[in-house]
């Protein structure tokens, strides 16, 4: 620890960070204040403004005069980056929770469960009978979530950093590492309003096939964000609609996707940029068998055919998108189906998308490393094997961090499992389930996830979804940064 403290200036990186985490609240306080246009269209809702403005103010205000010497920062290291985005994430939680106390009368924990599940787009919920709950905390959840899907860094990017270093580390802290234009911040807005538009086409499709307005526009948010939180418990299966169905199976995969493909697909009006993209091939190279095996296991226990193939197309897209959409009860699946489920949980979505798990390039290039280690054992020495996935070009150091991530990301993951199956006695199948989607911030539930859950129990998903959505690695600096700190302090 003394050794790390060597290499750091405490005074400058807390300099820095409170200025980059006063700049990225301010954003955070301007979403805050977005609910309360709901009253011109539900004017009887005016009394639940307060909770919406008053902490958005508040909000802008901390944010304003922590990040008043914004200005004079220079340049901005990698750890301070890493610091303020996963300080941020647990900070627009904790400001998030008013609504949640005020109007739906719930306890500090619940509530920033449900804050921090909405902004890490997770979806995991505390709240039930959501039919009788006031529209404005409802679009509350999925604002929350769509901005969450394409991130309060970027967010922040787009609307209030200027451009530059401190702009390029938060963007990568925020796990996000692909450009579609040169400039960070012209990308960030690229990305802004390509998501606008697919969420404004998503609500119309709904609108379309039978969804009010009102719920139109949330599922288009939650869908496309890939949150899935819902303004019904039954979720998506609350329409009973296949047209409805087939427009939310739409809005995942266009959620799972990389946003550069979404660019080129706008640019070039062309789809065969989707289909040329690894890390689409690899989305349906594994959704296919995992839907005929889940078809397979729902027909086996009588289902009909039809039924069992729409379940698990369906759910398989929302697994695997990180999605957390429903259309039937999933405690009553098969075993097997649970497993595959998880699986496409832990998989994840795409790079550089709004989804969650461990990414599909990051899969793709571990079952490449596989083979090109195979082949370098049998080429003669000195053979050169270029390590290109698609269009991507992998150097060994890219390798090394990819296995680290990967397994750091499924020792969290195992641990997580364990401590839920003896925590609440509850199956293999069904802790796997749960743990990978907190960690995914997928949001699918077997129904372990529910306000009569142990305290620890909740504090450990939270942590989960915390971890999960910033890819581990800067929450870690994170933890590790506060306890020198704490360390340092005690020294003083």
């Amino acid at each position: 620890m003394l050794e790390f403290g060597k290499r750091i200036n405490v005074g400058n990186d807390l300099f820095v960070v409170r200025n980059l985490i006063g700049s990225i609240l301010e954003g955070v306080g301007l979403a805050y204040l977005f609910p309360v246009l709901l009253v011109w269209f539900y004017p009887t809702e005016i009394g639940y403004v307060p909770y919406f403005a008053l902490p958005g103010m508040a909000c802008v205000l901390l944010g304003a005069w922590l990040g008043r010497h914004s200005h004079k920062i220079e340049d901005v290291n990698l750890r301070q980056a890493m610091i303020a985005a996963a300080f941020t994430w647990l900070f627009a939680s904790f400001v998030s929770v008013v609504p949640f106390m005020g109007i739906a009368k719930m306890s500090f924990l619940d509530s920033y469960f449900e804050s921090m599940s909405a902004w890490t787009g997770t979806g995991l919920t505390m709240m039930s009978h959501l039919e009788t709950y006031p529209k404005m905390l409802l679009f509350w959840r999925a604002w929350m979530q769509w901005l969450g899907g394409i991130g309060i860094v970027l967010v922040a990017l787009t609307i209030l950093i200027r451009p530059g270093v401190a702009a390029a580390r938060l963007y990568k802290a925020e796990a996000r590492s692909e450009r579609i234009l040169p400039n960070l911040v012209n990308t960030s807005k690229v990305i802004f309003q390509i998501y606008l538009v697919l969420t404004l086409v998503g609500a119309y499709l709904y609108y379309l096939n039978g969804m009010s307005p009102f719920d139109a526009l949330t599922h288009s948010m939650t869908g496309l964000g890939t949150g899935g939180m819902s303004t019904h418990d039954q979720s998506i299966g609350f329409f009973h609609s296949p047209a409805i169905n087939a427009v939310t199976i739409f809005l995942m995969i266009l959620g799972a996707v990389n946003f550069t493909v979404h660019y080129k697909l706008f640019k070039n009006r062309s789809l065969k940029p989707f289909f040329e993209d690894i890390q689409v091939r690899y989305l349906f190279f594994f959704l296919l068998p995992a839907v005929a095996i889940i078809a397979y296991s729902l027909y086996q226990v009588g289902d009909p055919i039809g039924q069992a193939v729409q379940g698990a197309v369906f759910h398989a897209v929302s697994a695997i998108s990180c999605t957390g959409f429903q259309i039937s009860n999933l405690s009553t699946y098969p075993e097997v189906s649970k497993f595959i489920l998880a699986i496409l949980m832990v998989i994840g979505g795409g790079a550089g998308s709004t989804s969650g798990g461990i990414k599909l390039i990051r899969v793709t290039l571990m079952y490449e490393s596989l083979k090109w280690t195979i082949q370098s054992a049998i080429l003669p020495r000195g053979a050169v094997i270029r390590r290109k996935v698609g269009n991507y070009v992998f150097s060994d150091e890219d390798i090394q961090e990819v296995m680290s991530f990967t397994m750091t990301y499924l020792a969290f993951f195992l641990a997580g499992t364990i401590y839920t199956m003896l925590r609440v006695k509850a199956g293999l199948a069904d802790a796997m389930f749960e743990v990978a989607s907190a960690q995914g911030n997928v949001g699918l539930s077997i129904g372990i996830t529910s306000p009569s859950m142990p305290v620890d129990l909740k504090v450990l998903f939270i942590l989960l979804m915390w971890i999960g959505r910033l890819e581990i690695f800067s929450t870690l600096v994170f933890l590790i940064s506060v306890i020198f700190l704490i360390s340092y302090l005690r020294r003083k």
